[in-house]
């Protein structure tokens, strides 16, 4: 049987993440896209910082939105992250930028990066989105 201490530990790691919908569009253009969200408490893990899959759905909002401007329905297929330093819930901001790197006929690959107020890159990843034969609103 577990130490009782460990069993807790574990549980505080379940969270119910908000904030997302004080995310924000920026700009939009052919193979690029770029968000801000402004973190909270709402959005915190047990250290007081940004949680990672708060930064994970970012970065997916963004590849899928970068993708979106080629035309075409597409879903995430894989995703490769890596997590650089801490996001602070106190930062005003953070800038989520995704950048298509290749645009195939059933693939895109995009690398999404998140950064601080001050320019400081916390979290970047490639994303694999499928890309599907129908298009955007049809």
């Amino acid at each position: 049987m577990l130490d009782e201490r460990i069993i807790e530990s574990c549980k505080s790691h379940i969270r119910n993440l908000r904030g997302f919908d004080r995310s924000e569009f920026v700009s939009v253009e052919k193979g690029r896209f770029e968000m801000r969200a402004h973190p909270g408490v709402d959005c915190a893990n047990e250290y007081d910082n940004v949680h990672g899959g708060f930064l994970l759905a970012l970065a997916d909002e963004a590849a899928s939105g970068a993708a979106d401007t080629y035309g075409y329905d597409n879903a995430t297929m894989t995703v490769s992250a890596n997590f650089l330093r801490p996001a602070r819930i106190t930062d005003e901001y953070l800038s989520v930028v995704a950048v298509v790197q290749h645009a195939g006929k059933r693939t895109v690959v995009a690398e999404v990066s998140i950064a601080r107020p001050n320019g400081e890159v916390v979290f970047r990843s490639t994303y694999t989105m499928a890309v599907f034969e129908t298009r955007i609103g049809e």
